[in-house]
């Protein structure tokens, strides 16, 4: 997988003459995986490149995340990013807002999960449920290796009966676990959807996508925007749907520099 940086000269080319739909992951990309989420706190220096990016009328700069919405806007808090919650479900900004409605019954079950989820595993030390509306993930980063299997053994037992009733989805993250309604709406969905709505305002074709993850909530958006766009894995490069690979979070930084400096 080449490096999108390294590729950088002939990928501006690409770029000419486009808006940009800058799309961001945010834990594992913008910042570096912390041990708990609310550690994961963006530095001044991808702030004030974000700040900048947003004055230009080039781009739209949007931040997608697994966390909830009200989450991702605190953490980031800069006014002009178009924000995406709960890993698409969650849409809000730039005159723009979106929420996917979920049924009662699904609700309710989803609750109860929970309440299992937060019961059973109240005994093992370090691991956390994060009640997101309209999802929930299960945090175990802070957990003692040899209890990890113990959280997915637990997490198992109470999802599985649900799973075979497609009554719930469930993603595997890195040191999480996610579930979420079963509907089909994931974050490659999201980013479809927002590409069309600039097409609408842009014209169709003169909007370029840039998908920027690490996770494998990322894939979607990889595989959706695949020879639409440009899109960038960020960590150790392995198996992946996305065109290019960025080393960690420190040449996000980097990249979001090379892009305040493309003429407008």
């Amino acid at each position: 997988m080449r490096n999108l940086l390294e590729s950088w000269d002939r990928i501006v080319q690409a770029w000419a003459d486009k808006n940009i739909l800058l799309l961001l992951d945010y834990d594992g990309t913008l910042t570096p995986i912390a041990p708990s989420p609310s550690q994961a706190v963006l530095s001044m220096e991808n702030k004030e490149l974000i700040g900048h990016l947003v004055k230009i009328p080039l781009f739209q700069v949007v931040i997608i995340s697994g966390r909830a919405l009200a989450d991702i806007k605190k953490m980031v808090g800069i006014e002009g990013v178009l924000y995406i919650g709960n890993h698409g479900w969650e849409i809000e900004g730039s005159s723009m807002h979106f929420e996917s409605l979920v049924p009662v019954q699904i609700a309710s079950i989803m609750a109860k999960i929970k309440y299992e989820l937060v019961t059973q595993l109240s005994d093992i030390q370090g691991v956390f449920v994060e009640d997101k509306g309209v999802t929930f993930s299960v945090h175990y980063r802070l957990v003692k290796q040899d209890k990890e299997f113990l959280v997915k053994r637990i997490f198992d037992h109470i999802c599985m009966p649900y799973r075979r009733q497609n009554e719930i989805k469930v993603h595997v993250g890195k040191k999480v676990l996610e579930i979420k309604p079963p509907v089909e709406w994931d974050k490659g969905k999201a980013a479809l959807w927002l590409l069309r709505k600039q097409e609408i305002l842009k014209g169709k074709g003169n909007v370029l996508p840039v998908y920027i993850g690490d996770d494998t909530t990322d894939e979607d958006a990889f595989a959706a925007l695949k020879n639409r766009g440009i899109t960038a894995f960020v960590g150790t490069p392995r198996f992946s749907a996305a065109q290019y690979c960025l080393e960690g979070p420190q040449e996000v930084t980097e990249l979001l520099k090379h892009m305040i400096l493309i003429p407008s």
